[in-house]
């Protein structure tokens, strides 16, 4: 009998984290400071306090999908250093049992939120009632610990194709079979029950908790001065619902047909759109992060108008090459996403403080242990960006040489404008703990370019692949089938604000340039409409081999943005199962060739296990197996 061994004992380490302590010294906190069991939230201050042990559960999963899914994707090979275990995940060898395949940090998440959420309530019905900041604190720290569920399922589906869904605390050993409990889905039904659960919330003691709620750290952390300019990093912790939605909905996209997936595209493409405009003109009231927040507007340093600009896929700065894309550069090597208007949400490490994960150790050759030097850029990666393409390795964004030798060092070895030279995060290389970002404005893009391109709007999710809006409408006028809040991506100026002395703020974008073309990547060859048919190079084609070319493309580029992110792979893996899926007339054997087609050259080059690549994708499919018994 197979058995869930998730109890409430397996789980207490990240669910008492930080109990003993202040909240607000989370990041400067030993991990090792925990409480009993019985003590758990028994007054207001250890709501906040047993939330974090979420967070530390979120710390523990940070790096895991990008070792396990990266390493089998088109840009990393393992080195000569890397353990058996790694080296065999390379070779798409059996992953059941592999270490580096255990899926049990994102269901320790799951648990976590579960018995917490449970907590909360039993805490609530007890006390009776909260003060008035607590109770709507109680609300808003509750929806997050949804979306950090939905999260973790995010990851369990896009990584593994299935997983147990579970609302039970687990403080005790249920065995899998108890379909009271649990409920195995593939990926379309998991993104089904998260959507659900995000759009319909829970309810607790009596009280109504929607998914969309987030907390204002700064009223709890400082309730004095309550400055959320000095609490921003806080604000990234969890990711918003509007993106774990969207991409549940692009998943679920990829198991119905095309008819049946239209509402989920209207869904991305409406809501998406809007979120973006609303960044983009900086709508009064709105408020993403703190970032966002008007009363920066009008600072002396401008770095407010990096917020609307990054998410029009544009480049800003225009002084040089680095500072043409320095807001990009400094999406990754930071160890606190605050004031980084480049990323949506992320996960943050402290290495004084214990937290800790491999990402730098994996990746550097220079690390104090070379043994570590695990991962590295192979050579078929380096031929898939041009010389100028700001993520190539000759542009020494996101690849660089160290030591003599090629890495991926987009993490903690950056362009630094004050020298004009290149420089690691830190002195000691050893205590770099970036962050590792689960959102970013690309996001945004590629979900908007997927639903447009499944809408039929073809000319406008080839611009957001290709070279951007402004140069699809170079007359800026924007054509009547368009919806109208692509008009901020036109570069106009636009009245957005005022500052606090009441004058007019204005913002004048330079206009979106597109996914390939903010990168300076190679622009990819897409179908296009003559005399009324679609036609690709020289054949006509219908509209559904469209759609279909159109997000291979798209696969590619996602590919080539998302390097060491625990994304790409599963991108790809989407892509897949639309096209294998019979319900929109797909073919299985196809489908897994043109996945094929992205993946095996690299291990080919390599020298990997190219043929039993081939027969795994051809006989269990692309997603990572791992039989889920006795998991402890």
């Amino acid at each position: 009998m197979k058995r869930l061994r998730l109890a409430w004992a397996a789980v207490l380490f990240g669910a008492m984290t930080l109990l003993a302590t202040s909240c607000s010294d989370f990041f400067e906190t030993d991990p090792k400071d925990v409480i009993s069991e019985k003590d758990y939230i028994t007054k207001e201050d250890e709501m906040y306090k047993a939330f974090l042990g979420i967070i530390s559960r979120m710390q523990e999963a940070g790096d895991h999908s990008i070792i396990l899914t990266d390493t089998r994707c088109n840009v990393l090979e393992t080195t000569e250093n890397a353990p058996l275990a790694l080296q065999n995940i390379f070779n798409y060898n059996n992953t059941d049992g592999n270490e580096y395949a255990d899926p049990t940090c994102y269901y320790s998440i799951i648990v976590t939120c579960n018995d917490y959420i449970d907590r909360m309530g039993e805490y609530h019905h007890n006390v009776g009632g909260l003060s008035t900041n607590a109770e709507t604190n109680f609300k808003a720290l509750l929806s997050m610990a949804i979306r950090l569920k939905v999260w973790a399922y995010l990851k369990l589906g896009s990584i593994y194709g299935q997983a147990y869904w579970f609302d039970d605390p687990l403080r005790e050993i249920k065995d899998l079979s108890d379909a009271s409990v649990f409920t195995k889905c593939d990926m379309g039904q998991l993104a089904t029950k998260a959507i659900d659960l995000l759009n319909t919330g829970i309810d607790v003691d009596g009280m109504h908790i929607d998914s969309d709620i987030e907390l204002n750290w700064a009223t709890w952390l400082d309730e004095e001065n309550q400055n959320e300019t000095l609490y921003t990093k806080w604000y990234y912790l969890v990711p918003p619902r509007i993106l774990l939605e969207a991409e549940m909905r692009a998943w679920r996209a990829s198991y119905v047909s095309e008819s049946s997936a239209q509402a989920d595209w209207l869904w991305i493409r409406d809501n998406l759109l809007q979120r973006m405009h609303d960044i983009h003109t900086c709508q009064k009231g709105f408020k993403l992060t703190p970032m966002f927040n008007f009363s920066i507007i009008g600072s002396s340093t401008g770095d407010w108008k990096m917020a609307p600009n990054i998410y029009q896929m544009n480049a800003y700065l225009s002084s040089g090459v680095r500072d043409e894309y320095y807001p990009y550069l400094l999406i990754f090597p930071t160890e606190e996403v605050g004031n980084k208007f480049q990323c949506i949400s992320g996960i943050m490490y402290d290495f004084t403080n214990h937290q800790t994960n491999r990402i730098v150790q994996y990746f550097c050759p220079e690390y104090p242990s070379a043994d570590s030097y695990f991962l590295r850029p192979s050579e078929y990666s380096k031929s898939l960006y041009g010389e100028d393409d700001i993520r190539s390795i000759s542009q020494k964004i996101v690849m660089n040489t160290l030591g003599g030798k090629d890495c991926v060092t987009k993490y903690y070895y950056y362009y630094e404008r004050n020298i004009g030279g290149y420089k690691y995060l830190r002195d000691n290389i050893f205590e770099i703990q970036p962050t590792i970002p689960t959102f970013r404005g690309h996001d945004f893009h590629f979900l908007l370019a997927e639903a447009e391109n499944h809408l039929g709007n073809w000319q406008q999710a080839n611009a957001i692949l290709n070279d951007g809006v402004l140069n699809a409408l170079p007359d800026k006028l924007l054509p009547e089938d368009w919806n109208k809040n692509y008009d901020s991506w036109l570069g106009e100026t636009i009245q957005i604000a005022e500052n606090e002395s009441g004058s007019n703020i204005s913002q004048a974008g330079s206009g979106n340039i597109g996914l390939a073309g903010a990168m300076r990547g190679k622009l990819h060859e897409l179908p296009v409409v003559e005399d009324g048919k679609i036609m690709y190079k020289g054949v006509e084609i219908t509209e559904e081999e469209r759609k279909e070319i159109f997000d291979w493309e798209l696969a590619d580029e996602y590919m080539k943005e998302y390097v060491a992110e625990g994304k790409s792979y599963s991108f790809l893996c989407k892509i897949g199962e639309r096209y294998a899926n019979s319900a929109r007339g797909g073919n299985a054997s196809e489908a897994r060739t043109k996945f094929a087609e992205r993946i095996a050259p690299n291990h080919k080059m390599a020298g990997g296990n190219v043929t039993g690549y081939k027969d795994d994708v051809s006989s269990i499919g692309y997603f990572i197996k791992w039989n889920l018994k006795d998991v402890k």
